[in-house]
C-alpha cells in the first residue's frame, strides 16, 4: 500500500513551504500524488521526496523555474548535468557583469564634481537617412552594431554617400523600453525601404559636449548638460543625440572613441 501523507506534513518533510508546493503543482514540477475530488486535498508519496528536494536544491542556487523543469524533464544524469551547467554558466557571466559593476562605483561616486566643457553650436537642416529600433537599455550595445550595418548597406545599395558621422537620438528615455532612431547625414535622396527611411535634424541651438572612450562613464557627459542646461534656465526642445565622430570599428580601441552629447535647447 502506497504511503500518502497530506501536504502540511509532506511540506515540513521536504522544507517546503506549503504555498510553493501549491505554486509547484499549478506549473506541473511537483504534481500531488493524490487530489481528493471530494475536498480537493492534495496528498503526495514517499516516492515524491527525491523530486521535491531536487527543486529545493535548485531553488537555492537562484535556478529560475522554467531552468527547473528543464531538468526535471532531462532524459538522464548526463542531461540534468549539462541543463545545470548551463545555468552555471549563466550565473557566472551575470557574476562578472555586476563585478565590473561594482568596479566602477567609486568613479561613478565621485563623478558629480567632474564636469565637462559645454559648448554652443548653431545646426542647420540637414537630411538624414534614419532607421529606428525598439530595445531596453540593456540590449542596445548588442543591437546598435548589426542595425548601422543594414543602414550603411541599404545606402550603398541605393548608391547615396553619407555626409557626416553616424549618430543617434533618443526617442523616448525609459530603460526598459527605448525608442532609438539611427541616422546618418546624407546630400542625396533616400528611398524609403520599410525599414530604411528619410528624415531631417532640425536646425537650432545645440547644447553640446565631448566625451571620449568607452561608453561606461558616458553619464558624466549627460549630467555636465543637465548641469549647463539648469545653470543657464534653458529648456530642451528635442530628444538628447549621439553623434560619433570617432565610432567603434574593428581598428579603434575604446579610448580612441569620441563622441559628441547634444541637446537641442531654448536659445
Amino acid at each position: 500500500m502506497t504511503t500518502l501523507m497530506p501536504i502540511g506534513v509532506f511540506a515540513h518533510a521536504t522544507r517546503l513551504s506549503v504555498r510553493a508546493l501549491r505554486n509547484y503543482d499549478r506549473l506541473g514540477l511537483l504534481v500531488p500524488a493524490r487530489i481528493d475530488p471530494g475536498t480537493g486535498y492534495r496528498r503526495y508519496s514517499l516516492e515524491q521526496f527525491a523530486r521535491a528536494g531536487l527543486i529545493r536544491r535548485l531553488r537555492e542556487l537562484e535556478v529560475p523555474l522554467a531552468e527547473i523543469a528543464e531538468i526535471l524533464d532531462a532524459g538522464s544524469p548526463d542531461e540534468v548535468k549539462a541543463a545545470i551547467e548551463r545555468h552555471h554558466d549563466r550565473v557566472a557571466a551575470r557574476a562578472a557583469e555586476l563585478a565590473a559593476i561594482s568596479g566602477g562605483l567609486d568613479s561613478v561616486l565621485a563623478e558629480p564634481t567632474r564636469w565637462l566643457h559645454v559648448y554652443e553650436r548653431v545646426r542647420t537642416p540637414q537630411p538624414i537617412a534614419c532607421l529606428t529600433i525598439e530595445t531596453p537599455l540593456s540590449g542596445l550595445a548588442e543591437r546598435i552594431g548589426p542595425a548601422y550595418a543594414r543602414l550603411f548597406a541599404a545606402l550603398d545599395a541605393q548608391g547615396v554617400t553619407p555626409a557626416g558621422p553616424p549618430g543617434t537620438r533618443y526617442r523616448t528615455d525609459d530603460p526598459d523600453g527605448l525608442s532609438v532612431e539611427l541616422f546618418v547625414p546624407v546630400d542625396g535622396p533616400v528611398r524609403d525601404d520599410g525599414e530604411i527611411g528619410a528624415g531631417e535634424l532640425p536646425g537650432g541651438l545645440l547644447a553640446a559636449t565631448i566625451h571620449e572612450g568607452g561608453y561606461e562613464d558616458v553619464e558624466t557627459a549627460y549630467r555636465s548638460l543637465g548641469r549647463w542646461i539648469a545653470e543657464r534656465d534653458r529648456v530642451p526642445t528635442g530628444p538628447a543625440e549621439e553623434l560619433y565622430l570617432v565610432a567603434p570599428g574593428p581598428s579603434v580601441a575604446p579610448e580612441g572613441y569620441r563622441t559628441e552629447i547634444a541637446w537641442p535647447v531654448t536659445a
